[in-house]
């Protein structure tokens, strides 16, 4: 990738992905009113709190938007703390201000795990690859947002369902701003299901799943592809997605040209 981020840029991704948790969360909030979904923003920071162990339940933008104190960090534990959670999560950019660190290092938080955040410069993009025979890509029309949840969540997470952390989040992504659901097919059944989110210069792709029966179909490539076009016709400069590290979805992704931009540590504590 020859698109480099600097400080500047991964601040821009970063604050995409916390603009998008919290608006995930307001649209959780109004179905589901009693539901405790709530955001707190504290010192540059996006508390998500969009339901008990949700994948969205953490803090992200800590510690890039000026200084963060003893203060601040007893406010989004206290938040936390008042939604029943054991503990507190944050994601944190390698671009995080020193005091930000020894913050969380004073009070004890430790690392549980990474994620990379894999990068494409869209103007470099490879041409697209003819799909495979009897592969087709489609926006998902209204009528078919249940079927997306479905082939999302078992193509993640068959035969054990969809965990705890991601519970109502599938049945709201494609509502966000900017957002377009796609369904890969294969013949006269949906194979693989995968979304995209366009804000201003910025596409995060999401939600990319395959059924098991058709891995290897070339529908996962395929969904690659249209997001790449539908990106670049939106004017977008920059894709975005997460994958851990040595995964599969960072392989696929390899392959098509994005690269490791950066990785986040997760940092947790138990309050």
């Amino acid at each position: 990738m020859d698109g480099f981020v600097d400080q500047a840029l991964a601040r821009r991704f970063e604050s995409f992905e916390a603009r998008t948790a919290a608006e995930l969360t307001a649209l959780r909030a109004k179905e589901h009113p009693g539901s405790g979904a709530e955001t707190l923003e504290r010192a540059g920071a996006t508390c998500a709190w969009f339901a008990p162990e949700s994948v969205l339940s953490h803090v992200f933008g800590f510690g890039l938007d000026g200084p963060t104190r003893s203060p601040d960090l007893d406010a989004i534990e206290d938040f936390y703390r008042g939604k029943g959670d054991r503990r507190v999560q944050v994601e944190l950019s390698p671009f995080a201000r020193r005091d930000a660190l020894s913050l969380l290092r004073d009070r004890g938080y430790g690392i549980t795990g990474f994620e990379q955040l894999m990068v494409l410069a869209l103007e470099q993009a490879p041409a697209p690859r003819p799909p495979l025979p009897g592969v087709v890509v489609r926006t998902v029309e209204p009528k078919e947002h249940d079927l997306w949840v479905r082939v999302a969540g078992e193509g993640f997470f068959a035969p054990d369902g969809v965990p705890l952390a991601l519970a109502g989040v599938f049945e709201l992504t494609h509502r966000l701003p900017g957002t377009t659901a796609l369904l890969a097919w294969v013949g006269d059944e949906p194979a693989a299901a995968a979304a995209v989110c366009v804000q201003e210069d910025i596409a995060a792709f999401f939600s990319a799943a395959t059924l098991e029966r058709f891995r290897g179909s070339g529908a996962h490539s395929a969904l690659l592809d249209a997001r790449v076009a539908i990106a670049l016709a939106a004017g977008a400069r920059w894709a975005s997605a997460g994958a851990m590290p040595g995964s599969q979805s960072q392989h696929n992704m390899e392959r098509r040209g994005f690269r490791v931009a950066y990785t986040r540590p997760v940092m947790v504590r138990a309050v």
